[in-house]
């Protein structure tokens, strides 16, 4: 209990700097319409066995329904749901390195190496990231209650994973390696059957999501190449430790003659293998749920060992962590300061203007795309539908030529959101 809240402590004092910290693109975009969904939605998606071409993914989308309804555009209330799922992730891991005969005290080591480490940061620092967050929780949990034996629950658990994310879909593998590696040993026989509901909705949500997927051709669409390799590999080895290539340090385990650091590689390997093939899509947050497994592949290992390495390898790790968790957070709130520079001075405006519904916008903040910028307009006004329109644009010249607009323009330099009304006559 003392080093758990220790722990918990620790991570507050590294991480208390997100509650200064705003809404990206994706976030406004969220924000801006799931509010608007009737709670009914929420459920019958939930529970219907069929792959959403939308990107709708309930778990996930119900935390900014909540969130919005309740906060709005208010940021820091945002962050402590996610913590607390954070610390829940941890306490998870925890109790599976228990279930795995791992020593309390290293099982509190390698669920520190998880809670503080950097490596997928934004999985617990951006709103964003919540859906990596929950399909990280109910992965965990369905292992966990697949250990204890509580197959329907299990199931439950990873139905939800999945309509937390789809990553969720190789969950079936991780816990057949569990199965294969630890299911006789309390009942005297495995139970590979019990498993066949399992890969039932997983292959039913594979073919479902290679037939409908409306990305054919874009940074969400699958590469099986060697060149989307030569991206994926590094950015992910990357990110296990935070120096290059530090997630190969992971492949010499593969040789500790151990059941527990097998399952461990295994966990690990199922989860990242998706995203391999993904080279559009590199975000540290993918990694979160990669980075749970390989903690349980550590520790296992570390707990053949003297505790006194254990404790050593740990403290060694932490400066170094730290150093890098800070430059991290010192850039993500760089980019947030100026999100809220723009949002902010958007609403000031609208509130001085409400009955302009038409913008027309000359730049942005860098990491902002089109959505974004629709979504704060939209939210500005407290309504859906508007149109914030991209200056060299058809729509957006054909605006200028026949309405009133307002016209924002972006100063990089400044970090200056100026906006005036424009209208034909004017010209």
């Amino acid at each position: 209990m003392v080093a758990g809240l220790v722990l918990v402590v620790a991570f507050w004092a590294l991480n208390w700097r997100a509650y200064d910290g705003y809404f990206q693109d994706d976030e406004l975009d969220n924000i801006s319409w799931a509010p608007n969904v009737q709670l009914g939605a929420f459920a019958r998606d939930v529970v219907k066995p069929v792959f959403d071409a939308s990107n709708f993914r309930p778990v996930g989308h119900g935390y900014f329904m909540a969130m919005a309804r309740g906060f709005g555009l208010d940021f820091p209330p945002y962050m402590t749901p996610i913590f607390v799922a954070h610390l829940l992730n941890g306490l998870l891991l925890f109790l599976i390195l228990r279930r795995l005969g791992i020593g309390a005290w290293q099982a509190v080591g390698g669920t520190a190496f998880f809670v503080l480490s950097g490596s997928a940061m934004d999985a617990y620092w951006k709103p964003m990231y919540v859906f990596d967050l929950f399909c990280t929780t109910f992965c965990l949990l369905s292992i966990l209650l697949w250990a204890q034996r509580r197959w329907v629950l299990s199931f439950v658990a990873y139905w939800l994973a999945y309509k937390a994310k789809e990553l969720a879909v190789m969950l079936p593998f991780v816990l057949l390696a569990w199965e294969w590696w630890f299911g006789d040993e309390r009942e005297g026989r495995k139970r590979f059957l019990r498993l066949a509901p399992f890969f039932v909705a997983s292959a039913s949500f594979g073919v479902q999501g290679i037939l409908l997927n409306p990305n054919k051709d874009n940074e969400y669409t699958f590469r099986f190449s060697l060149e989307a390799l030569r991206k994926t590999l590094p950015f992910y080895a990357a990110r296990f430790l935070l120096f290059p290539l530090s997630g190969l340090l992971l492949a010499p385990l593969a040789l500790v003659r151990d059941k527990r650091v097998w399952f461990g590689l295994a966990g690990t390997l199922a989860f990242v293998f998706t995203l391999l093939f993904l080279p559009g899509r590199l975000y540290e947050a993918y990694a979160y749920l990669p980075l749970a497994c390989a903690a349980i592949a550590v520790t296992a290992a570390l707990s053949k060992v003297n505790p006194a390495w254990g404790a050593v390898a740990l403290v060694a790790w932490l400066p170094w962590n730290v150093m890098q968790l800070r430059v991290e957070q010192r850039e993500k709130l760089r980019r947030d300061d100026i999100a809220y520079a723009f949002v902010s001075r958007l609403e000031q405006w609208v509130e001085a203007h409400p009955g302009l519904k038409t913008m027309v916008y000359e730049g942005a903040p860098g990491e902002y795309h089109d959505w974004g910028i629709t979504a704060a307009w939209n939210l500005a006004h407290h309504t859906v539908g508007l149109n914030a329109l991209f200056l060299d644009s058809d729509a957006a010249r054909k605006a200028l030529e026949t309405e009133t607009v307002a016209y924002a323009t972006w100063d990089r330099d400044t970090r200056r959101l100026l906006v005036r009304v424009h209208s034909p006559e004017a010209k």
